[in-house]
């Protein structure tokens, strides 16, 4: 309870806090309201002035219609007149505005109302309009001015205050109290954490190395795939060492005015002297460290300027030892300046490779508490069926199972929410409610039987997990699922081989069946193409083309450099590379057709199956078609592999069912073909007949 009711208080949490208004703001929009309501008034009870010219005046006068008269010059014998009517209205004595030329007739006039019983009373006054003029004009311009000002002098300030700031360092400081991360809950990179306990302990007591005269590394560099902790590691690290961690982004150096990041650069490493022993950690630094020989800008580049103080700050003239180091993480190290990882600088790179089944294992056990999951769960399973994942597909992997948990009103996560989260974060999501035409799904089916048949069938190919005919992902009809047992760093020549037959086995399908093809095999064909490719070009696995590297295309290319012939070989050998990768894609269409050929009843019954069911594990597969499997004695693992030809299990419910179905159908076209012959020989006789009786 104590927790919460603290919670509640801080910002952010809990309640939202609600700002008062300042009491100036609130006097200036009274201030406004009340004038704009004086301005309504004084338009709204105006009195209509009537504009008389000199003769109508002069008739008023003598008429005795006027009461008051003010003259105020204008300019020589011009007057502006204004005054008082006898005539009343409803709103009262009716005003008069005028401009005159003061004559002698006029003076007589004004004169003879004086003397007589007819008074008006004449006024002259000085004018002083330009002096009104100028007041109105100045209410006009300050009057606004003023309320800008007001309203936005918090903003301007703050704006000021930042502009003031702008070479200032980005770095967020995060203080030990505050960063709970531990190596504990970093896992699945277990010689990484090891390469990094020596930081650690310098950073704990620096002292126990500066006795011994050892140096530690100024800097250490985390070095891999997206996704496999390289930040997690970082805070880690501080965690550990309970030392303040400034963490920055590669980007935050970068602005539009040259300069700027050389000067935070400067600023963070300053910033940090003054609290070292500390780590600075440098986010995505490729973005400011890539290699100065790319021929991109010249020597006032942004980028060239704060990769040359960041190099400076490391280890240059006047570098201190003041107990900073420095962790950078990237996962394109093949772009990074070579002075940026010399030692001296980035003294050790620290790889976080993709986990192992002993590292998923440990990972999934570490997201794995957040959730409810049922005992049965068996996390070795999941770790074994999930090879190249990486830590953050991990976690994804175990969040979409609590969803589907979620989804399904189920209190717990099982089993088969993690098996199907591990096929949409690998494969995505099916789509059932993709609408496919009746024709296009028999297609897919035999397309997938296909696949699935030449893969059982090639001894070195990946083991099938299972094979579907819902669309799942944004361009799959269809698709054949295969998972290693294991994981696996190299591929032999026959893998690969095997590969490419499995590849090729849904165009064959098409071909067999249907004697047409369809673009649904043009996937197929470009990752079978790249495989043989690769075979030729990198990995020297074709005979004629030798044990020779053919790639030869640079691994650095930018903008202006000459890129125009990337390849170190003739014309003549691009041909052979191209006759080569043709003969092996030919060869391994030239197996599928003959399996498929071979095994023709079994790609029907197993297509049939996939139209009934639309979805059939590994297992189902293999039911389906009768294989037997038997398991080979020199292995520990649980490895299936094809040791006769497969036999035929009539009890198995599943083929039973789809051999009554064919044979219906096959009965069924026997009696309709009967009617036909009978028809055929009718005719014959009709036609003899026809033939008597013209003879």
């Amino acid at each position: 309870m104590e927790k919460n009711s603290k919670s509640n208080k801080t910002p952010g949490k809990g309640k939202i806090p609600i700002k008062k208004a300042p009491p100036m703001a609130m006097i200036v929009w009274m201030m406004v309201f009340i004038a704009a309501a004086g301005l309504f008034l004084f338009s709204s009870n105006h009195k209509k002035t009537e504009n008389l010219d000199q003769s109508a005046f002069e008739s008023a006068l003598i008429q005795k219609k006027i009461n008051t008269v003010v003259m105020t010059p204008a300019s020589g014998n011009i007057m502006s007149v204004q005054g008082k009517l006898n005539t009343k209205t409803k709103a009262g004595t009716q005003d008069y505005t005028s401009r005159i030329i003061y004559t002698n007739t006029l003076d007589k006039l004004l004169r003879d109302t004086k003397d007589g019983s007819y008074k008006v009373n004449v006024t002259i006054k000085n004018d002083d309009s330009w002096f009104k003029s100028l007041i109105y004009m100045l209410l006009i311009i300050i009057v606004p001015l003023g309320l800008i000002y007001m309203l936005f002098a918090r903003q301007i300030k703050g704006a000021g205050k930042g502009a003031m700031q702008f070479g200032k360092s980005k770095a967020r400081m995060i203080f030990p109290d505050k960063n709970k991360i531990k190596f504990s809950d970093v896992a699945g990179a277990e010689e990484a954490k090891e390469e990094t306990k020596e930081i650690m302990d310098y950073l704990n007591d620096p002292l126990k190395f500066k006795l011994l005269g050892a140096k530690i590394p100024k800097g250490a560099m985390l070095i891999g795939p997206p996704g496999t902790g390289k930040t997690m590691l970082a805070k880690a690290i501080a965690g550990e060492a309970n030392v303040p961690f400034f963490a920055i982004s590669g980007s935050d150096f970068v602005e539009m005015f040259v300069g700027v990041g050389a000067s935070r650069v400067r600023d963070m490493f300053a910033t940090a002297r003054k609290h070292a022993p500390c780590l600075i950690f440098i986010d995505e630094i490729d973005a400011v460290g890539r290699s100065r020989f790319s021929g991109i800008g010249g020597g006032h580049d942004e980028r060239e300027q704060t990769l040359n103080a960041m190099l400076v700050e490391m280890d240059g003239l006047e570098t201190e030892e003041g107990g900073v180091i420095v962790l950078a993480a990237t996962n394109r190290p093949d772009v990074l300046d070579p002075a940026l990882i010399r030692p001296g600088r980035f003294d050790r790179q620290i790889v976080l490779d993709l986990p192992d089944i002993k590292g998923r294992r440990q990972i999934l056990e570490v997201h794995t508490k957040n959730i409810k999951m049922s005992n049965k769960v068996d996390l070795d399973i999941i770790a074994k069926g999930t090879p190249g994942f990486s830590g953050a597909d991990l976690a994804n992997l175990v969040n979409e199972a609590a969803l589907l948990a979620a989804r399904f009103n189920k209190t717990e996560a099982e089993m088969p929410e993690f098996e199907e989260a591990r096929d949409k974060v690998r494969w995505g999501r099916e789509r059932k409610s993709r609408t496919i035409t009746e024709k296009e799904r028999k297609i897919t089916a035999y397309h997938e039987a296909g696949h699935t048949l030449t893969g059982l069938y090639c001894e070195h190919s990946t083991p099938l997990h299972k094979v579907t005919i819902i669309p799942r992902g944004i361009a799959y009809l269809g698709a054949t699922f295969q998972l290693p047992e294991e994981d696996r760093y190299t591929q032999s020549k026959k893998e690969l081989e095997d590969m490419m037959v499995m590849m090729m086995g849904g165009r064959s399908a098409e071909e067999i069946i249907f004697g047409d093809i369809t673009t649904g095999a043009a996937a197929d064909i470009g990752e079978a193409t790249k495989v043989a490719k690769r075979m030729v070009c990198v990995f020297g696995m074709s005979e004629k083309m030798g044990e020779i590297a053919y790639g030869g295309r640079s691994e650095q290319i930018y903008v202006g450099r000459d890129i125009t012939r990337s390849e170190d070989y003739s014309e003549d050998t691009a041909r052979e590379i191209d006759i080569e990768i043709r003969n092996l894609i030919r060869v391994a269409k030239k197996r599928s057709d003959d399996i498929l050929t071979l095994h023709k009843d079994k790609l029907e019954l197993l297509a049939q199956a996939l139209l009934k069911r639309e979805t059939l594990s590994a297992q189902e597969v293999k039911e389906v078609i009768g294989m037997v499997e038997k398991k080979e004695e020199s292995s520990s693992d649980v490895k299936t592999k094809l040791k006769a030809e497969p036999k035929v299990d009539e009890k198995t419910n599943l083929m039973a069912e789809l051999k009554a179905e064919i044979k219906a159908e096959a009965a069924a076209e026997k009696i309709s073909k009967v009617p036909k012959k009978e028809n055929t020989t009718e005719g014959t006789s009709v036609k003899l007949e026809k033939k008597d009786k013209s003879e």
